[in-house]
């Protein structure tokens, strides 16, 4: 990934995280124009770095779009388009990135459960700050060193 796609995909994993956290809500528009920023740089490294880009995305997406359809009280349609624009941008490294931002977010669910004596399926968290959470450090550990 270029220094420029990271830092794209990072100012839209912070105002996404900002945004679940107030509103409880992934903005369409923001996911849509980091979207379209992703696909333009893809296309800019050859038309091979496009079509895995494109096939990471639905290959991260599409298991998050199961459990949204089959349980749509549990992932909102944002957090799937997300995963898939985290997909995009990160290719391969998407699936350990999403793998620890979904451990990260049961675990505090686990806990908090556990504090509030409520059963785990009755707690509602935003989903967006851990996959952010999971994201940036695989992010930051993929980046090659300016040179």
């Amino acid at each position: 990934m270029t220094a420029t796609g990271a830092a794209v995909l990072a100012v839209t994993l912070a105002v996404v995280t900002v945004t679940d956290l107030r509103r409880r809500i992934i903005p369409n528009r923001v996911v849509l124009t980091a979207g379209s920023a992703g696909l333009i740089l893809a296309f800019s490294e050859g038309p091979a770095s496009l079509g895995v880009a494109v096939f990471c995305a639905a290959l991260v997406a599409g298991p998050m779009l199961a459990v949204a359809l089959v349980r749509p009280e549990g992932m909102g349609m944002g957090d799937v388009k997300l995963a898939a624009l985290i997909g995009l941008f990160m290719g391969w490294q998407a699936w350990p990135a999403l793998l620890a931002g979904l451990a990260l977010g049961a675990m505090a669910g686990v806990l908090i459960s556990l504090g509030t004596r409520t059963r785990p399926s009755q707690i509602a968290l935003p989903l967006a700050p851990f996959l952010a959470a999971g994201a940036i450090p695989v992010l930051l550990a993929t980046l090659k060193p300016l040179q």
